[in-house]
């Protein structure tokens, strides 16, 4: 994450409680946070990779039509992410799934990782550098 992004983060708490705002409906990015959509597979590979790390760098994540999201601050975009994952940022909205706790809607639409008094964002370097090796494995094989 860059400079210009660190100085001005909203807190975590406000962040969360905008997602619950928006839970079961579109969400706009931006304002201070942002979305990584990961496919899947590729997804399922960097939280098992993430979540091993002393620190746990990963918050909130959720279930869409085209992937995992992963929520980190506005302005994560520098270095560039991998192929396929996409980047959405100011401008861009995705449905976030019901309330944690509730029965899923339409397309499986879930939380994977929810923490309701604690971390929304996932560490944007350590993400992006997950992905970076995982895909590059992927892509070998």
């Amino acid at each position: 994450m860059n400079s210009r992004a660190s100085a001005a983060l909203p807190r975590e708490v406000d962040l969360a409680d905008r997602l619950l705002l928006h839970s079961g409906a579109a969400f706009p990015t931006g304002h201070g946070l942002d979305a990584v959509v990961v496919p899947e597979p590729l997804a399922h590979d960097a939280l098992d990779t993430l979540g091993r790390h002393p620190l746990d760098p990963v918050g909130a994540v959720a279930t869409l039509a085209g992937g995992w999201a992963f929520f980190v601050p506005s302005q994560s975009d520098d270095p560039g992410w991998p192929e396929p994952v996409r980047y959405l940022s100011d401008g861009s909205t995705i449905t976030l799934p019901p309330p944690p706790g509730t029965l899923a809607a339409h397309d499986d639409a879930r939380w994977i990782r929810w923490h309701p008094c604690g971390r929304v964002f996932t560490a944007p370097l350590l993400l992006q550098l997950a992905l970076h090796a995982l895909g590059s494995r992927i892509l070998t094989s």
